[in-house]
């Protein structure tokens, strides 16, 4: 999946929820974002921060959802995860033995994820988070390496609730 199938397959509801943690929680972000979007639109920035936060999320939604925008939102993605959800990629990481920084940053990526490791990783995650975040999570994970890992692969399709349509 490109991050703009990604994007669109959590929905409304996760979408504002990562849109309220860029402008909450990772302002200087937010404004970069915002700050590179909005002259591709021949819009000066301050015409965005005007509006309201509600009107500025759905602005930049909008954005992001243009096939052009694609690097973009990879990048809120994985800001939302490194810096907000550092928790789950270090249950992950730890439950299958990838050597990380201790906030979720690896140097090296396996060449295989064992089936039984994996299972027990996405359990692990699905246990203590919502399903939408670790579905958006391991989809993300997935994309590091053409074709993903067979193992998690398996561990995925094997919960429904991990499927982004």
């Amino acid at each position: 999946m490109t991050p703009n199938q990604i994007l669109s397959a959590i929905g409304p509801e996760m979408q504002m929820q990562l849109m309220r943690y860029m402008q909450d929680d990772q302002r200087p972000a937010y404004k970069a974002i915002i700050n590179t979007l909005a002259p591709q639109r021949k819009l000066r920035p301050s015409f965005i921060y005007e509006r309201s936060k509600d009107k500025q999320a759905a602005w930049l939604l909008e954005q992001l959802r243009l096939r052009t925008n694609e690097g973009v939102t990879e990048q809120i993605f994985q800001i939302w995860l490194l810096k907000g959800k550092a928790d789950m990629l270090t249950t992950f990481l730890d439950g299958v033995g990838i050597a990380h920084d201790g906030k979720g940053e690896i140097t090296e990526l396996p060449a295989e994820i064992a089936d039984d490791k994996a299972e027990a990783a996405v359990a692990a995650l699905v246990a203590a988070h919502p399903a939408k975040h670790v579905a958006l999570y391991l989809t993300m994970f997935q994309t590091q390496r053409p074709g993903g890992w067979p193992g998690l692969s398996k561990a995925i399709e094997a919960r429904p609730e991990l499927k982004l349509a």
